[in-house]
């Protein structure tokens, strides 16, 4: 009986395990993108950045800046994704086992996981960005 149970259930773990390594590949591609996306941000302000902190701005400032340009894509991408996710909520309904598909408290833990990836991966252009020396940036074009 034990092995026509497993039988049974193979398909819908061997699909959890692929949905599992999908998602896990996209946690890598939202690090990478949103770290290649905010370089290339710091990379072409680096002019103005560098005028900035000529004119006094802090490093802590820039780095706020950025931190802040940052959590608008962040929000921004989450808000867009947490509704498709609602909507594409029935269609992976026979992936899920115990689990409903309008669940509240996942859909706050992959939030919380993205945001936390989101800035986590910020903190390296943002640093970039404020240890920009005004006078080379400026003299640069």
């Amino acid at each position: 009986m034990q092995e026509a149970v497993e039988n049974n259930i193979f398909s819908q773990r061997l699909a959890l395990y692929l949905v599992g390594s999908f998602a896990g590949l996209a946690v890598v591609m939202v690090f990478g993108g949103l770290y290649g996306v905010l370089s290339e941000l710091v990379g072409h302000r680096r002019r103005e950045i560098g005028v900035r902190m000529a004119l006094g701005a802090t490093r802590r400032s820039i780095a706020g800046l950025i931190l802040r340009q940052s959590s608008i894509l962040i929000s921004s991408g989450l808000a867009v994704g947490l509704l498709l996710a609602v909507g594409m909520g029935r269609w992976v309904n026979s992936f899920l086992y115990k689990v409903q598909p309008l669940d509240g408290l996942t859909y706050a833990s992959v939030a919380i996981a993205l945001v936390a990836i989101g800035l986590i991966a910020t903190i390296f252009p943002a640093r970039r960005a404020a240890s920009i020396d005004p006078m080379v940036a400026l003299r640069a074009e």
